[in-house]
């Protein structure tokens, strides 16, 4: 055996620990990496033109200038920047935004998205009729 020899793999936990035992069992070593995503280190994501988002604190700025949001407009439009370039649906929506609300409706999130596109660049959040709504990877 050499110690050498490299294997770098990504699973979720249950999977994770079967290879683990299996190498193991062969009498490797397992050295866990923790892996670091840059996106999600990455306090501020800027959109648009001129427009920041602090992950953190979940406000939004234009130019450095803070625009007020509410709460589920904050997260509405965090979920929109973490999924940059791909569509939310309302299901999706619904879990991060409303959690647990059951009394939801489709309507709640495009009035959600509506007031969001009346605060930002009208422009910014696209929709892709009748799947959901999205803001572009530019």
């Amino acid at each position: 055996m050499s110690d050498s020899t490299l294997l770098i793999y990504e699973a979720d936990d249950t999977v994770l620990s079967d290879i683990e035992n299996y190498i193991t069992s062969r009498g490797y070593k397992v050295k866990k990496v923790q892996k670091q995503d840059e996106k999600k280190n990455k306090r501020f994501i800027e959109f648009g033109d001129f427009y920041k988002f602090d992950r953190k604190t979940k406000e939004v700025f234009y130019h450095d200038k803070k625009i007020k949001l509410t709460r589920k407009e904050a997260f509405c439009l965090n979920l929109f920047l973490e999924n940059k370039g791909h569509i939310v649906t309302f299901g999706k929506a619904k879990k991060y935004i409303w959690n647990k609300e059951e009394s939801v409706t489709e309507n709640n999130f495009r009035t959600l998205v509506w007031r969001l596109r009346n605060k930002l660049d009208g422009d910014l959040i696209r929709n892709n009729q009748g799947i959901g709504y999205y803001i572009d990877n530019n």
